[in-house]
């Protein structure tokens, strides 16, 4: 078990002092915002967006997944640290079925490789995968690979329904807590189009994109 964990802590977390991009964002909330303590910010660029929904599409019979490229970076002016996600790198060699993904040994060393050599500078900052049919929540082994192999406190992790058109993101909580049925937003951060191409029918739009500063602020 230890040499799989060791896989994904290959990349500490280098954070890069930067302000948050707000101008240039659309926030997406879940009707779960105001219950989750979260430890972070997500910034998903629209083009990874894109990428992550059509790996999603590509398979409704079975569970697909892989993780999530990008940057940690943290707003002096703001009590907590953002993620920017860039990018998404599918796994191939995985073992799923309608109701679990499995990412095996192969996939771990495939995708660490992939991301030292054509990501240079960047890290894993999460995972997705997606349950058709099912909607949003983390299984009991979702939850089990997310405490094992993304268990920094800015590590997020993705599910999508591509079925419904649905997504949300897990995230670690104050006193690193996991609640594998409460998921969160994001801001949507505009590269690709001048328009909106989010189309999660569980998410809201908020015409404001500046976060709340009390929530999540440290004691």
């Amino acid at each position: 078990m230890s040499s799989r964990i060791k896989i994904f802590d290959a990349h500490p977390t280098d954070v890069i002092t930067a302000p948050m991009p707000l101008d240039q964002a659309l926030q997406w909330v879940s009707p779960h915002e105001q219950s989750v303590a979260r430890r972070v910010e997500i910034f998903f660029m629209q083009s990874a967006y894109l990428k992550c929904v059509a790996h999603a599409a590509s398979n409704l019979a079975r569970e697909v997944g892989g993780v999530l490229i990008g940057e940690t970076r943290a707003d002096p002016e703001r009590a907590l640290p953002y993620i920017v996600i860039q990018d998404m790198l599918p796994a191939r060699w995985v073992k799923h079925s309608s109701t679990h993904l499995t990412f095996t040994q192969d996939t771990l060393v495939e995708l660490n490789t992939i991301l030292e050599d054509d990501f240079p500078g960047k890290r894993m900052v999460g995972w997705f995968h997606t349950h058709p049919r099912l909607g949003i929540f983390l299984s009991s082994y979702d939850t089990w690979l997310h405490t094992y192999f993304f268990n920094d406190p800015l590590q997020v992790a993705l599910v999508i329904d591509p079925h419904w058109e649905r997504g949300g993101f897990f995230v670690w909580q104050d006193g690193l807590q996991l609640d594998p049925a409460q998921y969160v937003g994001f801001f949507e951060l505009g590269d690709y189009a001048e328009s909106s191409v989010v189309q999660w029918t569980n998410l809201t739009p908020l015409v404001s994109a500046a976060p709340d500063e009390s929530k999540g602020a440290r004691q």
